[in-house]
């Protein structure tokens, strides 16, 4: 009797042992992960600018060749080699002795025939008073009328001839004919240049503001034409040009375009100007410029921190599903825009992709969404 005791006894305690030992249903069930915090945007339709990036070549937009108009000895040089000049600043002097003295000598001969024309104009009246008198012959006073007309012919003449001499002395400073650099100096003081002359003293180059040329292929244009005339793109009324120097942007302004394609090249030139007012930009300088004539229309813009890219280089977002959840869509990019990537294709407006919190979330996770006031920009 007390071994059956000793033995339900024992029963009961391993009963309640094992009972002891088995999980709780709170224990099996898996705790609930925390819901990520994440910004996201609304992604919004919106017209971008169609760019194409053209190679381009930096060209002045003044050159000025510096000729002497006189002949003579230099005298002296009034520049800096490589320094910039204004415009109507001397840059060599002429020895102008010569002519100093040809303007002297004109301004003789035109006093000279002053009088003569006083004294003929004189005569003039006289003959014409006495001819009514028959005091004199006909022939005489068409004489006086004739002399007094040559002396008004040689006046003028002379006249000329004065101005002339003037002209010719001032040419005996050479000026700039245009602000800018100068070049070294190709004469020397002591040197003997002519009027006219094939060989240039100088040159300067006008830096500010400078053009660039830009090659367009005509395929392009083509292009161009064609998603403007399917209605894809839109034309602007001012094309937009923008010259990337590093992490500056100039803004410039197109100039012309060319109306036949280089058949060597098949492209067309474009000419844009830029203000160049820290003269970092010079002459001969390669850049890629950014051209806008068209805006493509009904766009999406994604934040480029928003897009995530695979060892195949596809590129991804995070959506914010209806249910708080992030969605990895694949999409297929354009081009940059600003901090932007133009998306072709992949998501639609309305969409709302995750912008920050992308490290901490995988597909399907739950999320704590924060609108974001900041958009594409």
């Amino acid at each position: 009797m007390k071994f059956k005791i000793s033995t339900l006894m024992l029963s009961s305690a391993l009963a309640v042992s094992l009972v002891a030992c088995q999980p709780s249903d709170a224990a099996k069930a898996p705790q609930a992960r925390p819901a990520q915090q994440v910004d996201v945007i609304t992604l919004k339709a919106e017209n971008v600018p169609f760019i194409d990036t053209l190679p381009a070549r930096a060209v002045a937009s003044k050159v000025a060749e510096i000729r002497p108009q006189v002949t003579g000895i230099i005298l002296k040089r009034h520049f800096v080699e490589g320094s910039y000049v204004e415009a109507g600043q001397t840059l060599y002097q002429i020895d102008d002795v010569i002519y100093q003295a040809n303007v002297a000598s004109a301004k003789a001969k035109l006093a000279q025939t002053q009088a003569n024309l006083v004294t003929a104009k004189a005569e003039l009246k006289r003959y014409q008073t006495l001819i009514k008198d028959n005091a004199v012959s006909q022939q005489n006073l068409d004489q006086a009328q004739a002399q007094y007309k040559a002396y008004q012919a040689e006046l003028a003449m002379n006249k000329a001839a004065l101005h002339k001499a003037e002209i010719d002395l001032t040419y005996t400073r050479v000026l700039a004919p245009i602000s800018g650099k100068i070049s070294k100096s190709n004469i020397t003081e002591g040197a003997l240049v002519s009027g006219g002359q094939s060989n240039a003293l100088a040159t300067i180059t006008q830096l500010n503001p400078i053009y660039f040329d830009l090659k367009q292929a005509s395929s392009q244009i083509n292009q161009l034409q064609q998603r403007l005339s399917s209605g894809e793109l839109s034309e602007l009324e001012h094309s937009n040009v923008q010259l990337k120097l590093g992490k500056k942007i100039i803004q410039g302004k197109l100039l012309f375009n060319e109306v036949q394609v280089n058949p060597s090249t098949d492209t067309v030139t474009m000419r844009a100007e830029f203000d160049n007012s820290d003269k970092n930009l010079m002459p001969g300088m390669f850049a890629r410029v950014d051209v806008s004539q068209a805006e493509r229309l009904n766009s999406i813009l994604v934040p480029q921190k928003a897009v995530m890219f695979n060892r195949k280089g596809e590129a991804s977002v995070y959506l914010l599903t209806s249910e708080n959840t992030a969605e990895l869509r694949q999409i297929s990019l354009g081009r940059s825009i600003n901090e932007n990537w133009l998306v072709l294709s992949g998501v639609n407006e309305g969409d709302k992709v995750i912008t920050v919190g992308l490290q901490k979330i995988r597909p399907g996770a739950p999320v704590s969404p924060v609108e974001s006031n900041v958009g594409t920009e």
